[in-house]
């Protein structure tokens, strides 16, 4: 129960050119119905060990692509549910989450985040986590607590070290798509796992030059507008186009480009 807007989502995108479509098409009043119930859900059932519930990612801003973007929430315990009591407090969340994952509205949509309060940086203090998911959770929306990313203080060149480290772990993960095997990975997977290393890598770029306010779904924008004369932004408009499930993309040696693509920003960021 992880990930958010900067990392890998759990699912392939929906209907990419001449493969079938997995998972019911979500109208975007389906998003707001999840917020509200699984809200209510962690209110009545999780009041004893969750602080904070944040929404975050391209659903806060309604910039998400309906049927295919997550609908991202991290959630913060209580220091009474971490520690100790930690194995406990993941299994009741686990019992909530499971009502929603069991429920093909919601299935494909659900993604949860849990941290401890030990995890957010804090100022002398860091942590592993990632400063471009700080970011993120900063522009989250606050459903339960009061949101304690808004204190921490980012620095230009945390964002930049976090933003290489991100480019190379999808760079990493591009490498491997070709060496998955047919029992681990199919046609559809392959193309899913490549387009999300593009999309990826393509945040990682634009985090690094100092982007702030965007998310997977808008990153297109960004790119075409002011970065297309410094690299080369086809695998990231041919992304962006299966991930809307275009009629008409040319996929032509996607995996090639898209390859090419992702060594670059390394190379550029490096």
């Amino acid at each position: 129960m992880s990930e958010q807007p900067s990392g890998p989502p759990t699912g392939p995108p929906t209907g990419p050119t001449g493969l079938p479509p997995r998972g019911p098409m979500f109208m975007r009043d389906e998003y707001q119905n999840l917020i509200d119930e699984f809200t209510k859900d962690v209110k009545a059932d999780l009041k004893n060990e969750v602080d904070c519930l944040l929404l975050v990612g391209s659903v806060v801003t309604k910039e998400h692509i309906a049927g295919e973007s997550d609908c991202d929430f991290v959630m913060i315990l209580k220091d009474k549910a971490a520690g100790d009591n930690l194995e406990k407090t993941m299994e009741k969340i686990s019992e909530v989450v499971a009502h929603y994952l069991e429920d093909p509205l919601y299935s494909s949509l659900l993604d949860v985040e849990v941290l401890t309060s030990e995890e957010i940086p804090t100022d002398g203090v860091e942590t592993d986590y990632p400063w471009t998911r700080v970011l993120v959770a900063q522009m989250g929306k606050t459903l339960i607590g009061k949101n304690p990313f808004e204190k921490v203080k980012l620095k230009e060149e945390d964002i930049k070290k976090s933003a290489k480290q991100m480019a190379e772990m999808f760079l990493e993960q591009m490498v491997e798509i070709p060496k998955l095997s047919e029992e681990e990975a199919d046609e559809y997977d392959k193309l899913y796992l490549t387009v999300d290393a593009v999309l990826g890598c393509g945040c990682a770029y634009l985090y690094y030059h100092g982007e702030k306010e965007f998310y997977r779904s808008s990153a297109i924008i960004l790119f075409e507008d002011k970065y297309k004369d410094k690299i080369n932004i086809e695998p990231i408009q041919i992304s962006h186009r299966l991930r809307l499930a275009a009629k008409t993309v040319n996929t032509d040696k996607f995996t090639e480009k898209s390859l090419k693509f992702c060594k670059e920003v390394v190379k550029q960021l490096t």
